[in-house]
């Protein structure tokens, strides 16, 4: 099922040693990824914070630095009353949950990151989601055909309205990584304190695989595109789920 909504060693959820913190990467969130729901399958709550922009309501002022969406992010994660728990980030969400496990380490109890933004490796610069077109701007994120689930984001909102908060979500994403995606994470690792599990898919044409060495160790998942919990569900909820639940 999932949801929305100081000390500095980690300790149990109060809601429940089976609940997570999900933040989704790039095209937002159009819904639990078979990866997730095989999480959910295994007794997992996973809890979506209310980021501005990526939730595609009306009225979205895009932060005015990285400092502002960070402070988003801790009000957003806050506002749904979980943790410390473990944390799923994939993509440019994956940027944000490092981060939080840098800045509000009390919060996160393990850190799984899927491919995410935040370091740039000038040897391989991959490309740029924003230099495509609109209409093919969801094709480089996979390695194999879009999800049905992408093409039809925000369908709830009705047919005028879908589109705008999928705009929404474009410019939400284009603010925190556009051009180059790199946030200094690179820095700040050695602050991360919590287990850790970094995946990639060897396919990423957004965030090429070398860059992962970057991020220290990691396992890489055959196939996969850079949202590789869609390409690769199995897989990579075969590795996710003895990593949150050990």
């Amino acid at each position: 099922m999932s949801t929305e909504s100081m000390s500095t060693e980690p300790t149990a959820s109060p809601t429940g040693d089976r609940t997570l913190v999900y933040l989704p990467g790039l095209a937002g969130d159009p819904g639990s990824s078979p990866a997730l729901a095989a999480l959910e399958a295994e007794g997992w709550t996973v809890v979506r914070p209310l980021l501005p922009g990526f939730d595609g309501e009306a009225g979205f002022d895009c932060p005015d630095d990285y400092l502002g969406w960070l402070t988003a992010l801790w009000d957003a994660v806050d506002a749904t009353g979980v943790g410390p728990c473990p944390v799923v980030g994939a993509s440019v969400g994956g940027m944000l949950a490092a981060d939080l496990a840098v800045f509000r380490p009390e919060l996160v109890t393990r850190l799984a990151l899927l491919a995410p933004f935040g370091i740039f490796d000038p040897d391989h610069p991959g490309l740029d989601p924003y230099s495509v077109p609109t209409a093919k701007r969801l094709e480089p994120l996979f390695a194999e055909a879009v999800p049905e689930a992408f093409h039809h984001r925000f369908a709830a909102k009705g047919e005028s309205e879908a589109p705008v908060a999928r705009y929404l979500t474009d410019i939400a994403a284009a603010s925190l990584i556009w051009p180059v995606g790199d946030q200094g994470l690179e820095g700040r690792l050695h602050r991360i304190r919590c287990p850790r599990l970094v995946l990639w898919g060897t396919d990423d044409q957004i965030i090429p695989a070398p860059t992962a060495a970057s991020w220290g160790d990691h396992r890489l998942v055959d196939g996969a595109g850079h949202l590789l919990e869609w390409d690769r569900p199995d897989a990579v909820a075969a590795l996710l789920l003895p990593f949150l639940s050990s």
